[in-house]
């Protein structure tokens, strides 16, 4: 610790001012760090995996081997980066909510696999 009797007035002021200016822009750059974390949008776009857990935790069960039933017959929107499949949140919503059973089955996916073969 500094002793302030033994310095000049000049000096005791400074390393106040520069002790307060420190202690300030400190302050400053964690609130701004803060709020540029708080303001970062969260990503829409999703991989398989992220697209199931989006889908199920939002009440539209459906198991992975649909999903990619679903996205060969061209019936869910999807992009493709290389060979990954990635999807967007909005468009996930859209199209699960078009398939829902009208009534009080809440949640319900049509399903669209076709039962039996040829015969």
């Amino acid at each position: 610790m500094t002793d302030f009797l033994n310095l000049p007035f000049v000096e005791v002021l400074k390393l106040l001012v520069r002790g307060s200016v420190e202690a300030y822009l400190s302050e400053k750059e964690a609130s701004a760090s803060t709020a540029a974390e708080a303001a970062k949008p969260e990503c829409e776009s999703l991989d398989m995996n992220g697209a199931l857990a989006f889908l199920n935790a939002n009440g539209y069960p459906i198991k992975r081997g649909q999903l990619y039933k679903e996205t060969s017959k061209g019936t869910i929107p999807f992009q493709k980066f290389g060979s990954k499949l990635h999807f967007r949140k909005s468009e996930l919503l859209q199209w699960a909510e078009a398939r829902l059973i009208d009534g009080n089955a809440i949640g319900v996916l049509v399903s669209t696999a076709q039962k039996g073969g040829k015969r």
